[in-house]
């Protein structure tokens, strides 16, 4: 499957790859790793080219990730996003030996691209992806921006509680927009 493909891109697509993964970013951000977790992220890395080099199925991949989750990172990924991740990683690579890297890798992992800009301009790899930036993917942009608007009216129309003659808070209906 990856013998036409060049190693450099390869690991452009790996490291693209598991920088999109938001369970793992969020993971190295909030130190749920024990240990080093740059030393694990490179292990993962190229335990990840490793597998691409030598055209590995896909089940193979989503073990490594499922494992490196679970054992490495500290997280159970109960969303599956793993299978997603190897799925796109493989149709990735298969789309390299006929499509351009920028547009293959951009279109498969979409918050990586900086980390793919500042990769062929010879800078720092590692790029963090934000929370906000990592969920409008998932969710997509509409319905976070909804989500925003209504907390941002919400909290300035905030009802008063109602105490009765006991002392008691009484349960209020929301009010309507």
């Amino acid at each position: 499957m990856c013998s036409k493909i060049d190693p450099v891109q390869i690991d452009l697509v790996a490291r693209s790859a598991l920088q999109s993964w938001t369970s793992l970013q969020l993971s190295i951000q909030h130190g749920f790793i024990e240990g080093n977790s740059q030393e694990k992220f490179s292990d993962l890395l190229d335990d990840l080219k490793y597998l691409c080099q030598e055209g590995r199925d896909q089940h193979e991949i989503e073990e490594l990730l499922e494992s490196a989750a679970y054992h490495d990172f500290n997280f159970i990924d109960e969303d599956m996003s793993f299978k997603d991740l190897a799925k796109a990683i493989v149709t990735c690579i298969r789309e390299l030996q006929t499509g351009d890297l920028n547009q293959v890798v951009s279109k498969h992992f979409p918050s990586a691209k900086d980390a793919l800009v500042k990769s062929v301009k010879g800078e720092d790899r590692t790029v963090l992806v934000e929370e906000g930036e990592a969920l409008s993917e998932m969710i997509g942009e509409a319905s976070i921006q909804e989500e925003c608007s209504e907390s941002v009216h919400s909290k300035k129309e905030k009802q008063e509680p109602i105490i009765d003659e006991d002392g008691f808070q009484l349960v209020q209906r929301r009010k309507k927009r």
